[in-house]
């Protein structure tokens, strides 16, 4: 799956949550029992439905007075490891060490081994018998072989069959 489709099912997945958490508030506030509230989740999302665990977190806060249906800014670190600097030195040390490793990389720019996968998908790098390499072809790959091929046949029509006569070919 692509970055993009990845970013898109994630945006989804959260619009799933925020409905039921809404969904959740409401039946709660219709005086539904605790232990019916999952069933009618249940009937309305399928498989995408809440866990009764998360259910009953988000109906305890609804009961403590917070009526927020957003989630609060966790405490900790936040997440760094995606920034453009960082990117930039990823992909300099790729560039100055096609042989580098993935832990030596991690331990390098100090993040983890996740965030440095989304990193390197996002510059659009792959590992290839232990080296890095672009997977996009760059412009001037592309026209290297067309001029190459134009050389030789400008050569060719120079001096005709005698350029023929030199090439060497085996199986």
């Amino acid at each position: 799956m692509t970055t993009e489709g990845q970013s898109d099912k994630l945006a989804s997945d959260m619009e799933m949550r925020m409905k039921q958490k809404s969904a959740t508030k409401f039946i709660h506030e219709e005086k539904f029992a605790l232990n019916e509230i999952p069933r009618h989740l249940l009937n309305v999302y399928g498989d995408q439905t809440m866990d009764v665990s998360t259910v009953r977190r988000w109906v305890a806060r609804f009961v403590s007075g917070d009526s927020d249906v957003k989630n609060k800014p966790s405490s900790g670190r936040p997440c760094t490891a995606f920034t453009r600097r960082t990117e930039e030195c990823l992909d300099q040390l790729i560039r100055a060490n096609r042989r580098i490793t993935t832990r030596e990389l991690c331990t390098e720019l100090n993040i983890r081994f996740n965030a440095l996968e989304t990193m390197v998908a996002t510059l659009e790098y792959r590992e290839v018998c232990a080296r890095w390499v672009s997977r996009i072809l760059k412009q001037e790959y592309k026209e290297r072989p067309m001029q190459v091929c134009q050389d030789l046949l400008n050569q060719y029509k120079a001096e005709g069959d005698i350029f023929l006569d030199r090439i060497i070919t085996g199986d």
